[in-house]
Parts: structure tokens; C-alpha cells; sequence
């Protein structure tokens, strides 16, 4: 277990350590950062790190968890409050690539591959999963969740998905990715009511 550092009045904080660890993780992933990296981008010794956070994994773990919590919550403010109102998707996806496009280490590391070491993919995935379960919550309103989850799952994947895309291709106008994502809820809304409709 890593030694507890004796922490000074002057020394850097949490919050200090955790924007170094989003800006290397950011650039070289999980796999290829150190804590060392971590510490000298952060001007600290290696012990306080660990003394606020344990591991790399430990605050990979904080970081995403802090980035998920950002995403979120700039979701559920913009869409309205009503959860029978309308519309929904439309603000909703707007603030979510709005986020995205003004963190873009926390962009990169939301939508990046999992890292290789198992108990770490596991926190990329529950963290992936719990944004997933909060853009399906916030994005539709609740009959249509009852009624078609499967859209709603596509509709969420697909918000996901091109906002991946889009960190590799960040010339693409933000209004033309929301769009596409509209696009595609709009599409898979039509084909799926038909199947519904028609039995198929």
C-alpha cells in the first residue's frame, strides 16, 4: 500500500491534481501515463497523489467520475424541468456536444477506448453506463421510454457515438452533428413506429 504523505498548508490540492491527471490521461490514456508524469505536470512529489488518491486507478476513477457528473448536469439543465414537456432531445444533445467541446480532455477521455488492465475497463464501463442511463432518463420523455426503449437506447448510443467521431474530426460544426444525431433518432423513430404498427 503507498505510504500517506504528510500533506502541507502550501502544497497543491486535489483539484490541482486532478486537472494535471485529465490533461495526461488525456494526451496518452491510461496505459501510457505515469504517476510520475502526473506529478511533474502537476509541479507535486508522487506521495501526495497517492495520498489523496491511492493509485492510478484511483484517480482515473475520480476524474471520470467528476467528468460524468459534469456532463450530466449540464444536460439536465438544459433540458426542461417538466418531465412531460417537449422538446427534450434537441437541448439536450446540444448541451451534451456544448460540454464535450469546452472539456476536451474530458471528451477524449469519456469517448476513448477502455484501458487495457481489466479492473480499469470495468470503471470505464460502469462510468460509460451511468452516462448512457442518464442520457436515456433526461433525453425521453417518460412514455416514450416505456413505449419504445429500444429507440431510446439507439438514440442514446448514437449521441455517444458521434460524439466520438466527432473529437477526431472537431471541423465538423457542432450544428451539423446535432443534426445528424437528430437525424438519426428521427429515422429510427419512423422505422421503428412502422415495425410497431405492422407487426413486423
Amino acid at each position: 500500500m503507498p505510504r500517506r504523505a504528510n500533506i502541507r498548508p502550501d502544497e497543491p490540492g486535489r483539484d490541482k491534481i486532478l486537472d494535471a491527471g485529465r490533461a495526461v490521461f488525456g494526451a496518452r490514456g491510461f496505459d501510457a501515463t505515469s504517476i510520475a508524469q502526473i506529478g511533474q505536470e502537476a509541479g507535486i512529489a508522487k506521495s501526495v497523489l497517492y495520498h489523496y488518491f491511492g493509485s492510478k486507478a484511483g484517480l482515473y476513477e475520480a476524474i471520470l467520475d467528476q467528468d460524468a457528473q459534469g456532463l450530466i448536469a449540464a444536460v439536465a439543465t438544459a433540458v426542461p424541468r417538466d418531465r412531460r414537456a417537449t422538446p427534450r432531445l434537441r437541448p439536450g444533445v446540444d448541451a451534451f456536444l456544448a460540454y464535450l467541446a469546452d472539456h476536451r480532455d474530458s471528451w477524449r477521455l469519456l469517448t476513448r477506448d477502455a484501458p487495457a488492465d481489466p479492473d480499469v475497463q470495468a470503471i470505464h464501463e460502469r462510468i460509460d453506463d451511468a452516462i448512457s442511463s442518464s442520457l436515456r432518463r433526461l433525453l425521453a420523455l417518460p412514455a416514450k421510454a416505456r413505449a419504445k426503449p429500444h429507440l431510446v437506447d439507439l438514440v442514446a448510443l448514437a449521441v455517444r457515438t458521434y460524439a466520438a467521431w466527432w473529437y477526431d474530426n472537431p471541423d465538423v460544426p457542432r450544428d451539423d452533428v446535432l443534426e445528424a444525431i437528430l437525424d438519426v433518432a428521427a429515422a429510427g423513430a419512423k422505422r421503428i413506429g412502422q415495425q410497431v404498427r405492422t407487426g413486423a
